[in-house]
């Protein structure tokens, strides 16, 4: 699967967004000590770290995708001889 950045590029965002993440932490950290936890600044702050959370762990799983080889039923074939004498 090709996907539309760069190495670098790609690179460079895993590392922005879990800059991203860090801060985000410290302020929801920073508004939930002194506003409270059920402040709306607070449950603001987390729905934002939340948020990054998510987009990080989709990135994440962009690179797992890129690391799996992509098989195809001949591939497969050529693996395993007996597979295709039952078929």
């Amino acid at each position: 699967m090709e996907y539309p950045l760069s190495r670098d590029e790609h690179t460079a965002m895993t590392r922005y967004l879990s800059g991203v993440r860090k801060q985000l932490q410290d302020v929801s950290d920073l508004f939930t000590s002194r506003y409270g936890k059920t402040s709306s600044i607070a449950e603001a702050a987390v729905k934002a770290l939340v948020s990054v959370t998510l987009l990080e762990h989709e990135f994440t799983l962009l690179d797992a995708d890129a690391a799996k080889p992509e098989s195809s039923f001949d591939d497969i074939e050529a693996e395993s001889p007996a597979l295709k004498s039952r078929l």
